[in-house]
């Protein structure tokens, strides 16, 4: 029992401080304590320096804990002085120590309070106390305690004591699922409450599933019955929760845990929630963590279960309860490995297979390469067969990186194997080989065989179920039959509202038709008489196997003896034939009807009256001793003799069943034979055996006498087997009479063979008498197997003899016809049946007629299963003539048995079988006559349910043509269903899909459809022009011939103009309407349009008009005027041109410009129509310098372009003649010393002109390169000096005229320092500031001189004067008591010169030195070598990271820093930012690559030495 705990706000026993422990102190101030819920209490207001009231840093922690287990609290305490610490309870006394145990752990300061073996009544809420003189700190903890069995359905109570010293019984949840141990013994045809449970709380994808699972079949009862009790929990579940929501069942995740989630709102934080497995509660921790298997998190809103370290016996049914309320069900199950994965060895670009067979279905198992989970995609296929039990996972392509462990889990389960990969060493070196198209691995067995074993178990669980449920309504349905016996069964096999379905009836109560052949008349049933014919030695054959329902005789074997009269059943007479040594044979196996005598034996005693069932009186034979053999084991229910013994004492009259009497032969001393066992229902007479005695009267059902033919010694032979007739065994080898065996109605004498002897009358079942024909010594063949209903008379063969009657039914006498030699058939003259009795089968609540046609008019008896039958109860007996019938007016279960018609000596027999044609549950039925709805390229499902039968074809057809299992075609047969999958349908897989049921009673057929559905096909054109107009253009079309099997719901239409690319939507209209007017064109233009059909699948092709409409008529302008040549150039011709004289009344909305080059005949088109020239003058740039054009022009309106115009006058492209001139040149150029000089020049000129190039007037020297292109000229001076300063005069001339241009070049560096500055006072507040003149002053006269000045209070240099071509400069402003300094700088257009500083000017300029007196003064220098005050450190960071390296230097004069990484200075590296700011220096890296890895080292020099310091970086990945 899980017990919990109730807080009361009195104080029990045991609980707070008492006299013995406490002084009584209760009135203090309450504290705050850090750790939450501890309560504190301080006794006095101001607590003395260095003490404190006693506090918890670790409080004890709420536990949910098994009966019988150890449980502790721990708790740590503080406070100066040493607190005290005290445990209590609610409602209880904590002294016992055997139950209760507080300890004291000084090392860890730890107080622990200890119970060993925890008991259900110690569930309560526990106090910690801790005091010392200045307050107490106090907490509580709340024990829970399962009780080891608790169950869900015990409802157990609990007592809570209160003020009033009153009891309350408290009422505990109760719930559906019960554990297995206190299940109660289940009803037939009641469900497991689990069903409903899972039902609730699963989706309904899984609804089928379940009930396959739970054996459930009625979909509409039970889905009725699961909303009703959805509705009954939801108003529950509303009363302690809401928004309930997300359920996801249990299921293991990728660490090896199982968890199940759910999301909801508790209407009370307080509401308790449990967890049970199988009914038992379990418990579940929220806080300890590790320390408990099962787990119950909260995150927001979402609950989540999860339990650890899997086994199997954690499968089970699990719930989660809020108070009494159900909110989730799950169950979970464990699956093993039936067949594992086997290592696969592959080859380069090979296909490696792993499969596996697991023990229960699974829709998808977790696979992983190389300890990373795999998923379906390009590299890997995850397949599963349809059972769910075959899992595949195929590595694509394979390479060498691909080798590897792969392995499969199933939850807990897992299997793995290697993949080895060797590559491919006739491949070409350098070149990819093709992917192969073989596969390798597998598991080596046959994973279909093992799956549809596990399947098969599956099932019969599934079956088993399914019976217990169909079991209740199976005893309503034969007690409803058995109050109403009469009634007529329905004959139809089930309505449909939605199915066509078709039933074919089997009317199999018409009797065989006559049948004439020359062949044996076969093993089978014989309806007549069977005598066996003489063998090779003149003795007559068996006469067969089989049933015989007339007289069966032992024909004599070699020695004379007669043949056994076979086996099977007799209805007749059966007596033992003699056998080798004169004795009778035995008078067979199998149920005598007659009476059973054993024949005798080796030594003359009768031989045993055989097994099987005897009806009459069975007596024991003698021993060899001459005592009677038993009376036979079977049931006999006459009076059973035993036969004496070896001592000539009786034997016992043995066991079994005999309702006759049963006598027993003589054995070889003479002693009688075993009256054997077996059913007799008349009298068996053993036949003799070697010895002369009689043969047993065998076993076997016996309704008539059987007679056993003599064997080889003259002896007679076995009358055996099932005979209703008289059956004569014919001779064999030596002359004697084969045994005329099998179920004989008729007498079947067998032909004689090649030495004379009769042939074998056959086995089976024979209606009449079958003779034997001669073979090729003249003896007569055999009357053959098979079922005769006439007389079967063997032919002649070869040697005269007479042929086989041949196999089969015969309802006729069947003649043997002549074979080569032709010798006469036999004729029998006896009366006979010449229409017997077959086995039919027919149809419950139907009539059934049973006929026999006798060659003469007799009377004769009816017989059901050895019963006498009568007109009256359903019956019908008549007689006309020689046909006598048995009418059964409406067909029941108890009307099913062996029928039998005797008339004299002869019978015939026919089993009739009571049954239905095949029927579909409406419910079924109507759920498949749906149409089955895909779209193209997705598989097809269907799916039949039916009750399971014996002799079912199931078959499948798809518009009358049977469909056959292969290809894109799957049919799956199980005992209780059919399915048939389509795969990757097609549009012309449509069409009507039919299955058909079908047993002997006949066949049921269902119906339904398959629609494939795709986009319609494009509509049916041509599209045809309704009407054109200015304004309006109206087309019409035909819908399309494949709506691609959902109607058409509208039409696109898609429009383009004449010249554009661009298609416009214009619209759309219903599928009803197939034309549209369009009402937005302009006249004269030309449209193309599309139409598309939609349907919910998509768009159509489209339909296109084969040619453009043109909204209304074409109206073209007239001609413009002839163009006229403006100008023209080497790449330009300018034309001109006057509009149409007569525009047709349209407007003109542009021009198209054509050329025709001199000499040729085609005319081009510079614009399109679509880009009209709006203006009327056009630059034609495509022209070739030097050819001659002439143009025309059209005026292009909204109907097209117009007629051309006269063509222009011919026009060369070539510039005219003009004086050269200059465009845009520099007239002044500065070059440093050293670099190339390089003056470019552009110009125009026609003809092109001469240029010349002059420096200062004068030619240029020859060193100095010259460069003319077209319209350029450059001047190049490779490596400049300042001589080369000038001026440069460019001259173009041509025979138009000439053109002059100076450039002015200036060739100078920077400029040298001035010489030294001087300063002299002149007035008062300014100071002359002079200097000597720079050294370049006299070369570059565009130097000038730039003087700065510095003060001792701002610091700071400005320049005060600039641009001075003098050596002089007065500075004003100069205030005494502030020191200045200038700086005098040289500039030209190279830039700056190095400064010129001056003296010192202002405070302390003029202070006269104090002497030392002879003492000298050491100077103080701060200079020193380079050090490191921070190294580098190691780092090791994360590829793609970002990194920041830094160290501090320090050195006077401040020193130079260097990176190096592996010895290769960084610092011009982009890659790193590098930074010296006040001695840190540092190194920072955005991104880390795997080659900025290795040593860094820093470098610091300056003039007195150098310091160092390095480290290394790791890159991870």
């Amino acid at each position: 029992m899980f017990k919990r705990t109730k807080v009361t706000d009195g104080t029990a026993t045991g609980q707070g401080p008492d006299a013995e422990n406490w002084d009584g102190k209760e009135v203090g101030f309450r504290k705050k304590s850090k750790v939450p819920g501890v309560m504190i209490t301080q006794y006095i207001e101001k607590l003395p320096e260095g003490k404190s009231h006693p506090d918890f840093t670790r409080k004890p922690i709420a536990l949910t804990i098994q009966e019988g287990k150890f449980a502790f609290f721990k708790a740590i305490v503080t406070g100066d002085p040493k607190p005290t610490v005290v445990w209590s309870r609610n409602n209880g006394d904590v002294s016992d120590p055997a139950r209760y145990q507080s300890k004291y752990d000084p090392n860890s300061n730890e107080h622990t309070f200890e119970m060993p073996h925890v008991k259900p009544d110690q569930a309560d809420t526990y106090k910690c106390f801790a005091k010392n003189e200045y307050g107490q700190a106090m907490v509580t903890v709340v024990l829970n305690v399962i009780e080891v069995g608790f169950k869900m359905t015990k409802a157990p109570q609990q007592q809570a004591e209160v003020a009033n010293c009153n009891f309350k019984k408290v009422l505990k949840r109760r719930s559906k699922v019960v554990p297995k141990a206190e299940e109660p013994e289940k009803k037939e045809g009641e469900i497991d409450p689990k069903f409903w449970e899972l039902l609730m709380s699963a989706d309904k994808k899984d609804y089928e599933r379940i009930c396959a699972e739970f054996g459930v079949t009625d979909f509409r009862w039970m889905l009725k019955k699961l909303n009703e009790m959805k509705r009954e929990r939801e108003e529950e579940q509303a009363e302690f929760v809401k928004n309930l929501s997300d359920l996801k069942p249990i299921h293991i995740n990728a660490d090896g845990t199982a968890s199940f989630e759910l999301e909801f709102d508790l209407l009370d934080p307080s509401s308790s929630i449990y967890l049970y497995k199988d009914g038992e509660m379990i418990p579940y921790t929220k806080e300890l963590g590790d320390k408990m298997k099962h787990c119950l998190r909260k995150v927001g809103r979402k609950y989540i279960f999860s339990m650890r370290d899997l086994m199997p016996e954690d499968a089970g049914f699990y719930q989660l309860d809020v108070e009494d309320v159900n909110m989730f069900s799950t169950d979970f199950k464990m699956v093993d490995f039936l067949v594992k994965i086997q290592e696969v060895k592959a080859m380069e670009r090979e296909d490696a297979v792993f499969e596996c067979v697991i023990s229960a279905p699974l829709s998808k198992l977790m696979w992983f390469g190389k300890n990373m989970p795999l998923e379906q995609g390009d590299k890997y296929d995850i397949e599963v067969s349809e059972d769910k039990l075959i899992h595949r996972l195929v590595v694509k392509d394979c390479m060498v990186v691909d080798k590897g462990i792969y392995a499969a889990c199933a939850g807990i389960k897992s299997c793995n194997a290697w993949l080895v990969v060797e590559a491919d060493k006739g491949a070409p070196k350098g070149k990819k080989t093709a992917r192969k198209t073989t596969r390798a691995g597998g598991s080596g067995t046959d994973l279909q065989k093992v799956a549809q074993e596990q399947q098969q178990i599956l099932d019969k669980e599934r079956e088993e179920r399914k019976e217990k449920i169909k079991a209740a309504r199976e005893a309503a349905a034969e007690a409803a039959a058995a109050e109403e016996p009469e009634k007529t069964a329905d004959s139809g096999a089930g309505k449909d509202k939605g199915a066509a379905v078709k039933v074919e009836r089997i009317d199999k109560t018409s009797v065989a038709a006559t049948t004439t052949v020359a062949g044996d008349s076969g093993s089978g049933h014989s309806a007549g008489k069977a005598s066996g014919g003489a063998k090779q030695d003149g003795s007559h054959a068996d006469a067969g196997g089989g049933h015989s329902a007339g007289k069966a005789s032992g024909g004599a074997r070699k020695d004379g003896s007669i043949a056994d009269a076979g086996g099977g059943h007799s209805a007749g007479k059966a007596s033992g034939g003699a056998k080798q040594d004169g004795s009778h044979a035995d008078a067979g196996g199998g149920h005598s009807a007659g009476k059973a005598s054993g024949g005798a034996k080796q030594d003359g005693s009768p031989a045993d009256a055989g097994g099987g069932h005897s009806a009459g009186k069975a007596s024991g034979g003698a021993k060899q001793d001459g005592s009677h053999a038993d009376a036979g084991g079977g049931h006999s229910a006459g009076k059973a003799s035993g036969g004496a013994k070896q001592d000539g004492s009786h034997a016992d009259a043995g066991g079994g069943h005999s309702a006759g009497k049963a006598s027993g032969g003589a054995k070889q001393d003479g002693s009688h034979a075993d009256a054997g066992g077996g059913h007799s229902a008349g009298k068996a007479s053993g036949g003799a055996k070697q010895d002369g005695s009689h043969a047993d009267a065998g076993g076997g059902h016996s309704a008539g006498k059987a007679s056993g033919g003599a064997k080889q010694d003259g002896s007679h032979a076995d009358a055996g087997g099932h005979s209703a007739g008289k059956a004569s065994g014919g001779a064999k080898q030596d002359g004697s009479h084969a045994d005329a065996g099998g179920h004989s109605a008729g007498k079947a004498s067998g032909g004689a063979k090649q030495d004379g002897s009769h042939a074998d009358a056959g086995g089976g079942h024979s209606a009449e008498e079958a003779s034997g024909g001669s073979r090729q010594d003249g003896s007569l063949a055999d009357a053959g197997g098979g079922h005769s209903a006439g007389k079967a008379s063997g032919g002649a063969k070869q040697d005269g003899s007479l042929a086989d009657a041949g196999g089969g039914h015969s309802a006729e006498e069947a003649s043997g016809g002549a074979r080569q030699d032709e010798p006469l058939a036999d004729a029998g003259g006896e009366p006979g049946i010449t229409s017997g009795l077959s086995d039919i089968h027919a149809i419950r609540g139907q009539p059934a007629e049973l006929t026999v046609k006798m060659n003469t008019d007799c009377d004769g008896a009816w017989f059901k299963d050895g019963e006498p039958l009568k007109s009256g109860g359903g019956i019908s007996i008549t007689k006309d003539a020689n046909i006598h019938k048995l009418t059964i007016h409406s067909c029941r279960d108890t009307d099913s048995g062996l029928l039998r018609f005797v008339s004299g000596d002869l019978s015939t027999e026919g089993r009739i079988t009571v049954g239905d044609v095949p029927e579909f549950d409406e419910d079924d039925l109507h759920k498949f006559s749906k149409p089955v709805i895909v779209r193209v390229g997705q598989n097809a499902a269907f799916k039949m349910p039916f009750q399971p039968q014996e002799s079912l074809t199931v078959s499948w057809f798809k518009d009358g043509t049977e469909l056959k299992d292969g290809g894109g075609v799957k049919i799956v047969r199980e005992p209780n269903h059919s399915r048939l999958l389509l795969r990757d349908c097609l549009r012309s897989d449509s069409g009507e899909i039919k299955i058909q049921l079908k047993n002997p009673f006949g066949a049921v057929e269902a119906t339904s459809q398959l629609i494939v559905l795709d986009r319609p096909g494009p509509p049916e054109g041509p599209v045809e022009t309704v009407e054109t107009t200015s304004s309006v253009i109206e087309i019409k079309w035909n819908p399309p011939k494949d709506d691609g099997g959902s109607a058409v719901t509208n039409y696109i239409i898609e429009r383009q103009e004449r010249g554009h690319s661009l298609w416009t939507k214009l619209g759309d209209v219903s599928a009803e309407k197939t034309s549209f007017r369009d009402r937005n064109v302009t006249h004269g233009k030309k449209y193309s349009y599309r139409i598309y059909a939609e349907n919910p699948q998509g768009l159509s092709d489209s339909l296109e008009t084969a040619d453009s409409i043109m909204a209304g008529i074409m109206i073209l302008s007239g001609p413009p005027g002839k163009p006229k040549v403006v100008s023209t150039s080497k790449t330009c011709i300018n034309l001109t041109w006057t509009p149409p004289e007569d525009d047709k009344g349209v407007p003109i909305i542009g021009y198209q410009v054509e050329k025709r080059k001199k000499d040729t005949n085609q005319w081009l088109a510079l614009n399109a129509i679509n880009e009209p020239i709006e203006d009327v003058n056009y630059a034609v740039k495509d022209v070739t310098e030097g050819a001659e054009y002439e143009f025309r022009v059209s005026a292009i309106n909204e109907s097209g372009a117009g007629d051309a115009s006269p063509p222009s006058a011919m026009a060369c492209a070539k510039n005219p003649n003009m004086r050269p001139c200059f465009k845009d040149p520099e007239d002044f150029l500065v070059v440093r010393a050293g670099n190339s000089v390089r003056v470019k020049i552009s110009y125009e000129a026609e003809p092109p002109p001469h240029i010349t190039w002059l420096k200062d007037d004068e030619p240029i020297a020859p060193w100095i390169n010259v460069i003319n292109t077209e319209g350029m000229s450059q001047l190049v001076i490779p490596s400049s000096k300042r001589s080369d300063s000038a001026i440069y005069t460019i001259k173009a001339k041509n025979s138009v005229g000439e053109a002059f241009f100076d450039v002015e070049v200036r060739v100078t560096d920077e400029p040298k320092c001035p010489g030294p500055v001087e300063l002299e006072q002149t007035v008062y507040g300014k100071v002359a500031v002079s200097w000597v003149p720079s050294p370049d002053q006299e070369l570059d006269d565009r130097l000038y001189y730039v003087v700065s000045q510095h003060d001792s209070n701002t610091r700071m240099w400005k320049t005060v004067a600039d641009r001075l071509f003098a050596n002089t400069y007065t500075a004003h402003n100069i205030l005494p008591g502030i020191e200045y300094h200038f700086r005098v700088y040289a500039k030209n257009d190279m830039g700056l010169s190095d400064p010129s500083q001056s003296p010192t000017w202002g405070a302390n300029s003029n202070r006269v030195p104090i002497s030392s007196n002879g003492v000298s003064s050491m100077e103080i220098s701060f200079e020193r070598p380079p050090s490191i005050l921070v190294p580098l450190k190691v780092h090791t960071p994360p590829k793609g990271y970002q990194l920041y390296m830094t160290c501090a230097v320090r050195g006077c004069p401040t020193p130079n820093v260097s990176w190096y990484l592996n010895n290769t200075c960084i610092n011009s590296d982009k890659n790193y930012y590098i930074t010296n700011s006040c001695g840190v220096c540092s190194m920072y890296i955005l991104r880390v690559r795997e080659n900025d890895g290795g040593e860094y080292r820093v470098v610091a020099v300056n003039s007195l030495g150098k310091a160092e310091c390095s480290t290394k970086l790791t890159v991870r990945d």
